[in-house]
């Protein structure tokens, strides 16, 4: 049914949460912004999304210093945090089942296209994909604008065999965008209303059997 399939990192291929928090708290003390106030289900939110749009939704920082922040922030993450991740479990022979069946696989993902490279050749996970795809420094770009990208450089025709999969709404938002379809991955950080999907799977070792 689908010939290419786009993969989400954060909550989807990676568990990449700690990495993410702990750069996000030391770039929050050192403005003295308040977080306690965040619950559990609050912090998962920032995993997947622009931060430039987290920083606006809890602290209402905009402007200037939204950019001042996010600039802070994605130092100490690329210095830092960028490895403290680490893919979850049945991810690889999800991959390799898939790519073994002829599938084409890609990356469209949020996280900056440097940050991308490096973190999934340091998982080893980088060999899997035809494509990867990530977004631009100023955040201009939204989630269908790269899964456009990614169907742009594999020269796709015809986006009825592209699936997309994600774990938060802007992964189904943008593929709905972009005019592909969607797969709920729930064993990530979001929660995604049901006429958004055409397949949910709660865990990686099922996708492939659920695609093949």
């Amino acid at each position: 049914m689908y010939d290419v399939i786009l993969f989400d990192v954060d909550g989807t291929l990676l568990d990449t949460s700690r990495g993410i928090l702990v750069a996000l708290e030391q770039t929050l003390d050192r403005y003295g912004v308040d977080y306690s106030f965040l619950t559990d289900k609050d912090r998962a939110t920032f995993i997947g999304p622009p931060m430039e749009l987290s920083l606006e939704r809890w602290f209402d920082i905009k402007g200037e210093m939204n950019t001042e922040v996010c600039a802070c922030y994605r130092k100490i993450y690329r210095e830092e945090h960028l490895m403290t991740a680490e893919p979850y479990k049945g991810i690889e022979k999800m991959l390799t089942d898939l790519k073994e069946a002829g599938l084409t696989l890609g990356v469209a993902s949020y996280k900056k296209r440097d940050y991308l490279g490096k973190i999934l050749e340091g998982f080893g996970l980088d060999k899997y994909f035809d494509v990867i795809c990530g977004s631009d420094y100023t955040g201009k770009l939204t989630k269908s604008d790269i899964i456009l990208n990614s169907i742009k450089k594999l020269n796709v025709e015809d986006k009825s065999k592209v699936l997309m999969v994600g774990d938060t709404t802007y992964d189904s938002e943008g593929a709905r965008d972009a005019g592909v379809d969607f797969a709920f991955a729930r064993w990530g950080f979001g929660e995604v209303p049901q006429k958004d999907y055409v397949m949910c799977v709660d865990l990686p070792s099922d996708f492939a059997g659920a695609i093949l």
